[in-house]
């Protein structure tokens, strides 16, 4: 990453061998200022940094020499401090610690490794312009994406274990009080090690390769310190969930070299009201501060200039149905995100601090299932790098092999029992076409009843902005003409032909009717 190296003693480093980054701009009057600076840039508060080396600045160093899983150092002294100097330099720069070789796959080295130790990582590769582009898995971040590279800029902020490229799900709107988190927990933090259960890390090519996990809650079981929604305490009782994530990641698709494709599972061992998932989330570090939103339609590239909302402590949020793409302010470094499935969720979210390691700029891409059984869910979505122009050429040829509809048909069902069920379902784009309604009988696939939406409800004038004529209702024995049971998905068609229906929320109604 292009990033000062803050409280680095650069003779220090030449002393014992280590090139200093070319980035190493900022030094300090000494060394024991060096140790206390980089503590206080992590959160280990060492009291004031005034180049005692108090008791309180000692245990602040083995504590953290403890935390990342450093090699042994001697105690602190100011006859050591130069030497806990550059240790702690080497820690801080993340992306750039290196690994164990013998815990680390290049790409020729194609095979599976099952429950991966900590310290192991697995590298694809592939060429964007000519230069290589490279992608790192760790053991370490529960099989998320802890790097990637490309003209020698380091793309993600990594500094804890609730960033990287990742995926994460909420459930039952619970935020992260009921939190599966790829990374691993927030109890994490710093350390070279996850909560998440790793269960493989495979290859077999040199430009792809898959996971499978067992993610960590982000909360420990009752804890508070995360949970928000009017939740006092975590919901999950255990550390580690009993969902499972698989995923194929691959640097070039269908020819297009700069596009990294995402295929995942997400699979849920209980029914739940509600799945919301980020597939994934990409941190990025804190120079990606241009912002973009690509529309599919017409092919533009449109700066983002103002915050929609303020969400603490995230002070720019920017949410939309369009593809989101952040980058440096000079262009030379992007990177995008797209999908083809239909309603998606595209968040750019900026956290500010003072602390250059922590700050960080962010896209989602977010899906919500409502509601959402135990069993399978299935995700295809994409990451494009290179420069700015780079990124958009790639986007715009993902838009043409997978066409999407940005502003997809939407709607509720309002009532479901025995007699009537009724709702609403409108296209933003096209306020003006009455949208069909299809009702799916869940145990054979089939339509068994498609329905108009084209009456007026006097509730969606003020709601929607227009004439209100929306509503649709049927008699429950259109669709159980004898009664009985019946469980029934309602979905509704695209404007645009060859698009997939869009579910209704709720999707599924269950009816026993005698």
């Amino acid at each position: 990453m292009k990033r000062a190296m803050s409280g680095v003693c650069v003779a220090g480093l030449a002393a014992l061998g280590i090139a200093p980054s070319a980035s190493a701009q900022v030094t300090y009057a000494s060394d024991e200022i060096c140790v206390q600076s980089i503590l206080a840039l992590h959160g280990y508060d060492p009291g004031p940094i005034d180049g005692i080396l108090g008791q309180r600045t000692r245990d602040m160093a083995h504590s953290f020499a403890a935390d990342w899983r450093m090699d042994p150092l001697p105690r602190l002294s100011g006859s050591t401090a130069a030497e806990w100097c550059v240790a702690l330099t080497a820690a801080q720069r993340g992306a750039d610690q290196p690994l164990d070789p013998a815990l680390t796959d290049g790409p020729e080295n194609l095979r599976c490794v099952a429950d991966p130790v900590d310290g192991y990582a697995r590298v694809i590769a592939g060429v964007v312009d000519g230069d290589p582009v490279t992608l790192r898995v760790d053991a370490r971040f529960g099989g998320a994406v802890g790097s990637l590279t490309w003209r020698g800029q380091e793309f993600l902020n990594i500094y804890d274990h609730g960033r990287q490229i990742s995926y994460a799900w909420h459930l039952n709107d619970h935020g992260e009080c009921l939190n599966p988190t790829e990374p691993g927990a927030a109890q994490d933090f710093f350390l070279q090690s996850s909560t998440t259960e790793v269960h493989e890390i495979c290859s077999d090519a040199p430009n792809r390769l898959s996971t499978r996990i067992s993610p960590a809650f982000w909360t420990q079981p009752g804890q508070t310190a995360f949970c928000d929604n009017g939740t006092l305490e975590a919901i999950n009782t255990e550390l580690v969930s009993g969902d499972i994530l698989e995923k194929v990641t691959q640097i070039g698709y269908e020819g297009i070299e700069n596009v990294i494709v995402f295929d995942s599972v997400i699979t849920l061992q209980e029914d739940h009201d509600l799945l919301r998932a980020e597939v994934p989330t990409a941190y990025l570090t804190g120079e990606f501060t241009a912002r973009y939103r690509f529309d599919p339609r017409d092919g533009s590239l449109t700066p983002v200039i103002e915050s929609m909302e303020l969400v603490a402590p995230w002070s720019f949020v920017d949410t939309s149905n369009l593809p989101a793409v952040l980058a440096t302010e000079d262009g030379e470094f992007a990177l995008g995100a797209f999908t083809g499935d239909q309603g998606a969720v595209f968040q750019m979210l900026y956290y500010e601090s003072l602390n250059p390691f922590d700050a960080t700029n962010k896209w989602n891409i977010i899906f919500s299932v409502e509601p959402a059984p135990a069993g399978s869910y299935e995700f295809r979505t994409f990451a494009v790098i290179g420069t700015l122009e780079q990124v958009h050429a790639g986007l715009m040829a993902l838009a043409a092999l997978h066409p999407v509809d940005v502003t997809p048909g939407e709607g509720f069902v309002d009532r479901f029992d025995c007699e009537w069920i009724e709702g609403w379902a409108w296209d933003p784009d096209a306020p003006d076409m009455p949208m069909v309604v299809d009702v799916t009988d869940r145990a054979t696939a089939e339509v068994v009843l498609s329905i108009t939406a084209d009456t007026v409800r006097a509730d969606l004038p003020d709601a929607l902005g227009d004439n209100g004529e929306h509503a649709y209702a049927f008699q429950t024995r259109e669709i159980l003409p004898e009664g009985g049971e019946g469980s029934f998905a309602l979905s509704v068609r695209a404007s645009v032909a060859g698009l997939p229906a869009t579910p209704l929320v709720p999707n599924r109604i269950d009816l026993s009717c005698s």
